[in-house]
């Protein structure tokens, strides 16, 4: 496992620990799952469960962040960020990024958030992201990107 890896995943469940606990009224669950493609690619996965709001019983799973770590070129690709209802509009998502882009930084890899829907690509430009010139739906997170 990657030191990058062990770090960006402490972090994340770190941050997310006081949510599982303020918002046990939804029931909300969240783990961290990894895999080696090969030397070179881990991909990293924060699944979240939440109360099904039609089947109380049941919690609904959901992808809360998927992230590929890549040794070969040094960067950290984010392809899914998610935020139940219930999480939105509080900078939980945003201060993820950020947190994830402080260790990329420190461990000398480069931040990108892909995949993007073109309103939160215009969300990201507007902060200060950079546009990636090879793809029309990636930005790199920055320094002068302002996430909170």
């Amino acid at each position: 496992m990657s030191t990058i890896q062990e770090l960006i995943e402490k972090e994340v469940s770190d941050f997310l620990q006081p949510y599982k606990e303020n918002y046990c009224d939804q029931r909300f669950e969240f783990d961290t799952n990894s895999w080696q493609y090969d030397d070179n690619i881990y991909q990293v996965e924060v699944n979240g469960y939440h109360q099904n709001p039609y089947k109380p019983d049941e919690q609904t799973p959901f992808v809360l962040l998927r992230l590929f770590i890549n040794h070969n070129c040094g960067q950290v690709h984010i392809t899914n960020i998610f935020l139940p209802h219930f999480m939105k509009y509080n900078g939980i998502g945003k201060k993820i990024i950020y947190k994830i882009f402080v260790i990329s930084e420190k461990e000398k890899y480069n931040l990108f958030i892909v995949d993007m829907v073109n309103s939160f690509y215009e969300k990201m430009l507007k902060r200060g992201a950079i546009p990636c010139v090879d793809c029309n739906d990636a930005v790199q997170i920055v320094n002068e990107t302002k996430l909170f």
